[in-house]
């Protein structure tokens, strides 16, 4: 009752009994080259396949009808059914209109058992194959089998889909993926200033790439689905707060698929409001002027596209991400250890010039060689969560510092302190990049008091930014039985998910020449192929890579040459 009119529309209103029904009227879309035509999917009296249960089986007591595709036409009386798309089109199972490419010749359509599993079809308007008894698949990484839904098409090079993937923030999710080079990319989640804890769906995106329009049942909605917009700003790189489109357009029960219509002063939707002729029931709105996104020739998605205004200042957005506790391999990835594997794995998506960086902390249990090993095992079981949940192997950088950055004093008042090993156990996720994020992702570590607390955590995060050194001493791929190694300080073991192959590197420092000393004191203890390795936040760089950074980083020279 406290949501506002919507000033800018005129009139909301059901689009008559010629369309609607006692069944269910749904997911209206408009044609691409036709003003006065609509097509849309209905489950009534009448579809193909009668009434049939859940099984597919014909079942006229307890069944159901599942949708078929119609199409309707303006006339001067109001909208006209056209009738149904035919049965090379419908079948006995549930067919829902998707929309259409950008010259609108090919039909996109959905076919399935349930409305919540089954196949996308591209059908196209040109001649048929004469011995096609159906249209093909369409393939991309919207996976309607597995529950991908309502996706919509946006200048035949990006694709937006509601989803409960992992890597969400809760119920379905809106994800987007591109066409690029000759295949479509991994999808991205739009992000948490877009989806909720709750059921973001049903997407549509307006002609200047920037508006998108969706439904969700989000606590800020009147009840049941609501259509809400928000509006992509390129220059700070971020999402409005979404905007509840407020009355008529939305009311206590489910409003959903809005689109607007070509010219941007109405737009078609489904609601279940009272006042229908059924279950949903189709409606259009009327604006009192075209809406602005709409107007005009039809741009490219905004948020898909390179940041244009790198360099710029940008509003910088901070994340808190708690650390993952464990106390042995088998609860590394426990229900809610998995939660923010799932939300750093989405921000990784998003941001996909990013790397994740992952390091486990032990406690000191036993001989240093054990523990470090230890560790690296257990990143590697993170490591796998995460190329799981879609974040690419090469981004994933693993490292085991063992026990040596303690946040909790193992001896208190010349005792052991029983709390230690708990505190002391824990793995840092976080995202990190050779170049600035719009993004601040901070490490939240667990609560230590004044009189226990160790400054680990704040030491190796101190040492580990910007440009450093590091000396690798040797590569395996088993445990490192030689005890000659533990001599030197900031002992780690690197890796990354697949390659199979353990780095094992000392020392920390912020000059080339210090860490080249080190490197002979290493290669003393019998380790010849001893070299020194240069990072950039935690992120390897080859000498090609420091290259093109000797302007910012002079230091890097000697580096270069070896």
């Amino acid at each position: 009752m406290q949501v506002l009119q919507n000033e800018s529309v005129a009139l909301v209103e059901n689009l008559g009994d010629r369309l609607n029904s006692a069944g269910d009227e749904f997911a209206p879309i408009p044609s691409v080259n036709h003003a006065d035509r609509l097509y849309f999917a209905a489950a009534r009296s009448g579809s193909i396949g009668g009434e049939r249960n859940d099984e597919g089986y014909e079942d006229t007591q307890r069944g159901h009808y599942c949708s078929d595709m119609y199409a309707a036409q303006l006339a001067n009386s109001g909208w006209e059914m056209q009738g149904s798309l035919g049965g090379l089109l419908n079948t006995s199972r549930f067919e829902v209109p998707l929309g259409f490419n950008a010259n609108g010749q090919i039909l996109y359509f959905f076919r399935g058992f349930t409305l919540y599993s089954g196949e996308i079809i591209a059908d196209t308007a040109a001649r048929k194959d004469e011995y096609s008894m159906s249209a093909p698949a369409f393939k991309s990484p919207v996976l309607a089998e597995e529950g991908d839904c309502n996706p919509f098409f946006f200048n035949d090079l990006t694709i937006l889909f509601a989803s409960r993937r992992a890597g969400g923030y809760g119920g379905l999710d809106l994800w987007w993926t591109v066409w690029a080079d000759s295949s479509w990319a991994l999808p991205v989640n739009l992000g948490p200033s877009v989806n909720s804890a709750y059921d973001e769906d049903m997407p549509f995106l307006a002609r200047d790439g920037a508006t998108l329009f969706f439904s969700s049942n989000r606590t800020e909605g009147m009840g049941g689905l609501d259509i809400f917009k928000t509006v992509f700003e390129p220059k700070k790189r971020v999402w409005q707060t979404p905007d509840n489109l407020g009355l008529p357009i939305n009311s206590p029960d489910d409003d959903a698929y809005f689109r607007l219509a070509a010219d941007g002063r109405s737009a078609f939707f489904a609601s279940d409001r009272l006042g229908g002729m059924g279950q949903r029931d189709l409606y259009i709105a009327y604006f009192k002027e075209g809406q602005p996104e709409q107007v005009g020739e039809s741009l490219a998605a905004l948020f898909a596209q390179a940041d244009p205004n790198a360099g710029e200042e940008q509003e910088i957005r901070e994340i808190v991400i708690p650390t993952l506790p464990y106390s042995s391999d088998k609860d590394v990835l426990s229900g809610d250890n998995q939660k923010v594997a799932d939300q750093i794995a989405g921000l990784a998506r998003n941001f996909s010039q990013s790397s994740v960086l992952v390091t486990v902390h032990t406690d000191a249990s036993g001989l240093p060689k054990f523990d470090l090993y230890n560790g690296i095992k257990r990143a590697e079981i993170v490591g796998k969560a995460l190329a799981e949940r879609g974040v690419p192997a090469t981004k994933i950088l693993l490292r085991s510092v063992g026990p040596n950055y303690p946040i909790a004093r193992a001896v208190l008042d010349a005792a052991p302190n029983p709390a230690a090993p708990g505190l002391n156990r824990r793995i840092d996720l976080r995202l990190t990049a050779t170049e600035p994020l719009t993004l601040k992702l901070r490490v939240e570590q667990p609560f230590v008091s004044e009189i226990m607390e160790a400054p680990g955590a704040r030491r190796i995060d101190e040492a580990t930014v910007g440009l450093i050194y590091k000396v690798e001493a040797v590569v395996t791929r088993q445990i490192l039985t030689n005890d000659a190694l533990s001599m030197f300080g900031d002992l780690m073991i690197e890796t990354q998910p697949g390659t199979g192959e353990y780095r094992y590197t000392t020392g920390i420092f912020k000059r080339h020449s210090e860490a080249a000393q080190l490197r002979k004191e290493v290669q003393s203890q019998g380790f010849a192929e001893a070299t020194v390795i240069a990072y950039l936040n935690g992120i390897r760089i080859s000498k090609a890579e420091a290259v093109a950074l000797l302007k910012k980083y002079p230091d890097l020279a000697a580096y270069v040459r070896g």
